[in-house]
């Protein structure tokens, strides 16, 4: 049977952050779903690790050679290889709530595309999570564990976890994150997928993609507060300017649907 969704993870190393992103994964309300790993280059440890790894829903290692950052190739990649006609977008050193994906299936729709925002657990905490925090429900909404460690520094922005300000602030303009974000197989497509032309991080990437597809007539819709995810802290070695500088010099030539899809990609047919 195809499956509702494709849930398409970026990763690149890290599998300790890997683990805890798929245990996320396996405590899902929402259960008909396939996992692609978007693997950008990262060493043995993943791919050793993921042949051994047994869970209910269908996994797929997708890896290519490490040659600097080069996430938007693996996703378009991905998303060609994905079999529904859904895809959630997250990244590896994501902590998902149990409802994450039932929230982005739950406001779906044709013409549009979904994006939430993100709880940050500081990197001085990250080796303090586990995965029996996990399975405890410490990240599925605002609790007394999170206060506490709010209150002690190691939260940060955890208003993102409370779902009631959904109804207050929903139509408040925010930028796309990619590592929350959802979209239908083929409204991505039209506008060809990710321009594979940013070769560093610093989310131009993300907000690329959004100006592309609104362009082109989509509208973004929000799913903060209801789609609840926890980022673990990390450091980023390059610089995020460079990013945001492709990005500046690139918005200024997108006017029309068709200047949305003038972008720069490997894949020569994307289908």
């Amino acid at each position: 049977m195809k499956p509702l969704i494709s849930v398409i993870i970026g990763t690149y190393n890290h599998l300790s952050y890997l683990q805890l992103c798929l245990l996320s994964l396996e405590r899902q309300t929402f259960n008909n779903f396939e996992v692609i790993i978007a693997d950008d280059g990262s060493g043995n440890e993943i791919g050793d690790w993921l042949k051994t790894y047994v869970t209910r829903f269908f996994v797929k290692h997708l890896w290519q050679e490490d040659k600097g950052f080069r996430k938007c190739k693996m996703l378009n990649r991905a998303v060609q290889e994905s079999k529904s006609d859904y895809i959630v977008f997250i990244d590896a050193d994501c902590i998902l709530s149990k409802n994450f994906l039932s929230e982005h299936w739950r406001y779906h729709e044709k013409g549009t595309f979904l994006g939430g925002r993100r709880v940050l657990i500081t990197k001085e905490f990250v080796e303090k999570v586990t995965a029996e925090i996990i399975l405890e429900g410490n990240f599925d909404g605002i609790n007394l564990w999170g206060i506490n460690h709010m209150l002690s520094g190691y939260i940060k922005y955890y208003e993102e976890a409370l779902r009631p300000l959904y109804y207050l602030r929903k139509n408040n303009f925010f930028n796309l994150m990619g590592c929350n974000f959802s979209i239908h197989k083929s409204d991505l497509l039209l506008v060809r997928g990710f321009d594979e032309e940013y070769e560093s991080r610093g989310g131009g990437e993300d907000t690329d993609i959004s100006l592309r597809l609104k362009t082109a007539g989509y509208k973004m819709k929000s799913v903060r507060y209801r789609a609840i995810q926890f980022h673990l802290g990390h450091d980023i070695p390059e610089d995020k300017s460079k990013s945001a500088k492709i990005f500046s010099e690139k918005k200024k030539m997108i006017k029309t649907a068709a200047d949305a899809k003038n972008i720069k990609i490997s894949l020569s047919d994307i289908h």
